[in-house]
């Protein structure tokens, strides 16, 4: 086994996710800004935030808030995450699935 894959397998499986998420949500905020045309400094003055904070989201360094996602979603003009409300068959209680990506 290679000291690489050692050292990824300590890593909790809580943080590997996060930080996939974290990626995930960088790389669609990203596409749906070039979709709409928009550069980061457009977006960081539509929402009145500096440059700099849109640049940590798109870099996946900032953990945005979800009033802060909401903010952008907003500026952009497009949604970033949705979330979709299920009947769950077994339970009979709701459950609620959050989509990010595309098909948003």
């Amino acid at each position: 086994m290679s000291l690489f894959k050692n050292v990824l397998d300590t890593i909790p499986l809580g943080t590997k996710k996060y930080v996939n998420r974290q990626l995930g949500f960088a790389a669609t905020v990203s596409e749906k800004l070039k979709s709409v045309g928009m550069t980061q400094r457009e977006l960081a003055e539509k929402m009145g935030k500096k440059a700099s904070y849109i640049s940590r989201i798109l870099s996946g360094d900032a953990n945005p808030t979800l009033k802060t996602i909401a903010e952008l979603e907003v500026a952009l003009g497009v949604d970033v995450i949705a979330f979709t409300l299920e009947k769950s068959a077994a339970k009979e209680g709701a459950v609620v699935t959050m989509v990010v990506g595309e098909n948003v």
